[in-house]
C-alpha cells in the first residue's frame, strides 16, 4: 500500500533552513497528499524527504527541543555538577549517580526532565527509516544527474552510520537495518553483536567517503563532505579499538584506527584543509599573581583559539579546523516545533545569562576534572612544585582560561539578573563577609525557576561569551555567535595518537602517516602555546597512554567527549571518575603566605553526589519496550 507523505515539507523545511537550501516556506499545499512514487520521481522533492532524516539527528551537543538537556554528557562525564535546583534535574541526575539507566531509558521522550539519549535513541531508529526508505527508491529519481544522485546516497550513508554510532557506543550491538522492517508482518529481529554493526558502520561510511564531495557548493555549505566521512570512520574505529568494544586487544583494530586517522591528516594536508588555528602567542600571557592577563574576560593572545567556539557576530562561517558543525539557528519555525539557537550556552551557563528561560541546566564545573589541567610549565599539578593549591588560577595551561570561569574574572551577565556586578563573584564568603553574588541565597525567597545557583565553585567559559544574554525567549543580545561544533581536526590528531601509541608506542607512526604519537599530541599542544610533552611522561606506552588520556580532556572538554571516552577506556567505575569535588572559597581577611590571594581554596568532596558504576553500567539497556513488543530484540545483559 503506498503511503503519504503529507509531512514531507515540514521535514524539509527545517532542513531547507539549517543547510541554506532552497526556500518552499509558501509552497506547503503543493505537497499535500504526495504519493511515494511522486516523491522519488523529483530530484527535489526526493532531497527534502533525504533532509528530513537531518532532523532526527541528535549529538551529544545536539538540542532536541528548545530546552537543554537534562543530563547531558559533561554531566555523566564528570566535567560539571547541574545547579538547578527545581523541577526534575535533582530526580534525574539521582537516577543516573545511583546507576539506574533503566528508568531513566524508559522515560517518556515528551516528559519534562527526560535526558535527550533517550530521545537519541527513537529519534535514531526514526531517521535511519528515512534513510532506508530514500536508498530503496533513490534509482527512481529521473530528473538528476547521476552526480546529484550519488551525492545523496553519500549523505544516506553518512546518515545511517552515525545513527547507529550514536545508538550502538551507548546500547552495544543493536540490528543494522539496511532495509526497513515490514510492520504488517512479524517482527522477529535479533540484536547483533556490536562488532558486527561496527563493520556495517564502515561499509556505509566507505561508501559515503566514495560519494561525497570535498567540497559542497556555497548553498549547500555545511552538509557532510567526505572529510566528515573519513572524520566519523576515524571516531568509531577507535571507539572498536578500545577496551570495552576491543576485549582481547586486538592490535588490528588498532591498526585500523590508526589508519584511519592517518588518512584524515593526509587528506587535509592534500587538500588544504581543517589547519589548526594558531593561537602559540597564548605563551605570552601574563597569568601569574597579579598578572595582566590573569583577570581578563578574553585575552587577546587566545581570541584565534576562542573564536572556534564563540565569538563577536552572528557567523555563518564554519571555523577553518572544524570539519563539521550544525549551523547557528536563530529562529522558530511554524506550529509548535522550534529549536534552541545557542544550546551549549544554555547548557553551560543557567540564568546568570538565560534569565527568564525555564530549562537551563547552570552546569558548574567540577574542581576534580579542573585539576587535569596542567602548569603552564607542561607539567601535572602534582608534579610541579611551583604548583600552590592555594593560588590555583595562576600560570595554567591557557586552555584553562579559555575553558573556565573563576572568582574575580570580569564578566557581563544579563542586566537584573541574580549577578549584576560585572565581576564573577563564586566565593562561598566573599570580602564583605557575605554570600558570593554567583549564589544564590537560599534564605531569600524565589520563584522555582529562578532556584539556580553555582554550587561548584567553578563555572564554564568555553561555550559563554562575554557580554552574551538571552532573555525571554528570543530577545536579548545576538551579537555573538556559539559554534555547535561535530567534529573537528583536533579531535582527528587526539585519535590518531591514541592509535599509534597502542599499536606501535609512542614514537611509532601509523601505515602512511609521518607523524609520531608524540608529535600528534605536541602540535595539538604548541598551538596554544604549551610545551611539547615532558620526557617523564613519554617514557612507555603506558605512561604515555595516560598523558594521552589528559590531553583529549583538556583539548576535547565541555565537547560532549568525554563520558563515552571513560566508558571506552573501562574506566568509568574508578573512584576518581565516580566522585564529584567541590571548590569552596572562603575570604580570610587578607593576603598572607599561607592565602596569597586573601582567600582559602578547599577541595571538598560531595559523597551524597558520588556515582554508582558497575559493570552492567558500561554498556545502556534499551527502552522495556521494545523487549516487550519484539522478545527476540533482547534486552542489553544485565538489565
Amino acid at each position: 500500500m503506498m503511503k503519504k507523505y503529507s509531512y514531507l515539507l515540514w521535514l524539509g523545511l527545517i532542513c531547507s533552513l539549517c543547510f541554506n537550501c532552497e526556500d518552499y516556506l509558501d509552497k506547503v499545499q503543493e505537497f499535500e497528499g504526495l504519493q511515494e512514487d511522486d516523491v522519488f520521481s523529483d530530484i527535489r522533492l526526493a532531497k527534502l524527504f533525504l533532509d528530513g532524516a537531518y532532523t532526527n539527528l541528535i549529538s551529544e551537543v545536539s538540542t532536541a527541543n528548545t530546552g537543554s538537556d537534562w543530563l547531558p554528557a559533561m554531566t555523566m562525564g564528570g566535567e560539571g555538577y547541574p545547579g538547578r535546583l527545581a523541577l526534575n534535574v535533582p530526580e534525574t541526575y539521582n537516577l543516573y549517580a545511583q546507576g539506574d539507566y533503566l528508568s531513566l531509558i524508559n522515560k517518556n521522550p515528551s516528559f519534562q526532565g527526560t535526558p535527550f539519549f533517550v530521545n537519541r535513541y527513537y529519534e535514531g531508529w526514526k531517521g535511519v527509516r528515512t534513510v532506508n526508505s530514500f536508498l530503496e527508491h533513490a534509482n527512481e529519481i529521473q530528473n538528476g544527474t547521476p552526480l546529484e544522485i550519488n551525492r545523496l546516497k553519500g549523505q544516506a550513508y553518512f546518515l545511517r552510520a552515525y545513527f547507529f554510532h550514536l545508538m550502538t557506543k551507548r546500547h552495544g550491538g543493536l540490528a543494522y537495518l539496511k532495509d526497513n522492517l515490514d510492520l504488517n508482518s512479524p517482527i522477529t529481529t535479533e540484536r547483533e553483536s556490536y562488532d558486527s554493526n561496527l563493520a556495517d558502520m564502515i561499509i556505509d561510511l566507505n561508501q559515503a567517503i566514495n560519494l561525497l564531495p570535498i567540497k559542497w557548493e556555497s548553498e549547500n555549505t555545511g552538509r557532510p563532505t567526505k572529510g566528515a566521512a573519513m572524520a566519523l570512520k576515524s571516531r568509531i574505529t577507535l571507539f572498536g579499538a578500545s577496551p570495552l568494544a576491543n576485549k582481547s586487544n586486538d592490535q588490528a583494530l588498532w591498526i585500523d584506527a590508526a589508519k584511519a586517522a592517518s588518512d584524515v591528516i593526509n587528506f587535509a594536508n592534500d587538500n588544504g584543509l581543517y589547519n589548526l588555528i594558531d593561537a602559540s602567542a597564548a605563551n605570552s600571557m601574563d597569568v601569574d599573581t597579579g598578572g595582566a592577563d590573569l583577570f581578563v574576560s578574553e585575552p587577546d593572545q587566545l581570541k584565534p583559539y576562542r573564536n572556534i567556539f564563540v565569538g563577536p557576530g552572528v557567523s555563518k562561517v564554519i571555523p577553518q579546523e572544524v570539519i563539521f558543525m550544525e549551523p547557528n539557528l536563530r529562529f522558530d519555525l511554524p506550529g509548535d516545533f522550534s529549536l534552541n539557537p545557542v544550546p551549549r550556552l544554555s547548557l553551560t551557563v543557567g540564568f546568570d545569562i538565560l534569565k527568564g528561560n525555564t530549562n537551563p541546566m547552570g552546569i558548574g564545573a567540577l574542581a576534580n576534572f579542573a585539576a587535569k589541567y596542567e602548569t603552564k610549565n607542561g607539567l601535572d599539578i602534582k608534579d610541579d612544585p611551583s604548583y600552590n593549591p592555594q593560588n590555583p588560577f595562576v600560570n595554567r595551561d591557557p586552555r584553562f582560561y579559555n575553558d573556565i570561569l573563576f572568582d574575580g574574572v570580569p564578566w557581563v551577565f544579563t542586566v537584573g539578573a541574580l549577578n549584576n556586578t560585572g565581576v564573577v563573584d563564586l566565593a562561598q564568603i566573599n570580602e564583605e563577609g557575605g554570600y558570593g553574588k554567583s549564589l544564590h541565597d537560599p534564605q531569600t525567597p524565589a520563584n522555582r525557576l529562578w532556584r539556580v545557583s553555582n554550587l561548584t565553585g567553578l563555572m564554564v567559559r568555553k561555550w559563554v561569551p562575554n557580554g552574551a544574554y538571552w532573555q525571554n525567549g528570543n530577545t536579548g543580545s545576538w551579537d555573538f555567535h556559539v559554534n555547535n561544533i561535530l567534529m573537528r581536526m583536533s579531535e582527528v590528531y587526539l585519535n590518531y595518537a591514541e592509535a599509534v601509541n597502542e599499536a606501535y608506542g609512542p614514537s611509532g607512526t601509523a601505515p602512511g602517516g609521518t607523524l609520531t604519537a608524540i608529535q600528534a599530541i605536541n602540535i595539538i599542544r604548541n598551538r596554544v602555546g604549551m610545551p611539547d610533552v615532558k620526557s617523564m611522561y613519554t617514557g612507555s606506552k603506558e605512561l604515555f597512554r595516560e598523558r594521552i588520556k589528559n590531553e583529549r580532556a583538556i583539548e576535547l572538554a565541555y565537547e560532549g567527549f568525554r563520558y563515552d571516552d571513560l566508558r571506552r577506556w573501562k574506566v568509568a567505575h574508578l573512584d576518581e571518575n565516580t566522585k564529584v569535588d567541590f571548590l569552596e572559597m572562603r575570604w580570610q581577611g587578607g593576603p598572607s603566605t599561607t592565602y596569597p590571594t586573601g582567600f582559602s581554596f578547599d577541595v571538598v568532596e560531595q559523597p551524597n553526589l558520588k556515582k554508582t558504576f558497575n559493570d552492567r553500567n558500561y554498556w545502556w539497556p534499551i527502552p522495556s519496550t521494545d523487549v516487550e513488543a519484539t522478545p527476540t530484540f533482547k534486552q542489553t545483559p544485565g538489565w
